[in-house]
């Protein structure tokens, strides 16, 4: 199932703007109004939101640790290569995301989570596994979903090693096009 999030801004902070953001990687699950939560099974993932960000924050432990706000009208360009240290297995970190034309305050709130050590250790095995092969790359990314570890496909698919192939760009871009759906 091609699920993704929509975080309505309309309710957030006060704000009355009709606009959404939509985050297709990492693999997120709405849980409140603008709130979302999502466990990453690797350690940088690379971030994929539909809609132009005016600006983008991450937090660890409560503390600003990034920031980067568009110059111009075009937003921040994406996909957006993870811009800090690693997540480390068990962290939990704080994505504020703001799109173009939201009123200064009004974020998205997507909260990531590392996965447990032997998880990530064994995602990040995968990875270094598959090399440029594109077919490998589609298998491993069917076997994900098969198990129904959409996170794990989302994150092989969106990742920034992934060969450029006819097929696998075809599924990414189907899952853009899908993923935050009608």
């Amino acid at each position: 199932m091609l699920l993704a999030l929509v975080l309505s801004l309309a309710a957030l902070r006060g704000s009355d703007l009709p606009a959404a953001v939509c985050v297709v990687s990492p693999r997120v699950e709405a849980l409140a109004q603008g709130d979302a939560r999502g466990e990453v099974p690797l350690p940088s993932p690379q971030l994929v939101v539909i809609e132009p960000l005016q600006e983008l924050r991450i937090e660890r432990g409560g503390r600003l640790v990034w920031r980067r706000e568009a110059r111009g009208a075009q937003g921040i360009p994406g996909p957006l290569p993870w811009p800090v240290a690693p997540i480390a297995p068990g962290e939990e970190l704080l994505l504020r995301l703001r799109p173009r034309l939201a009123p200064a305050g009004a974020f998205a709130h997507v909260e990531l989570i590392g996965a447990q050590a032997d998880r990530m250790r064994a995602a990040q095995a995968l990875v270094a596994g598959l090399a440029a092969q594109p077919a490998a790359w589609g298998a491993a990314i069917e076997a994900a979903l098969v198990a129904e570890d959409v996170p794990l496909a989302w994150a092989l698919l969106f990742h920034p090693r992934i060969p450029a192939d006819p097929e696998l760009d075809a599924l990414r871009q189907e899952v853009i096009q899908r993923g935050c759906g009608d």
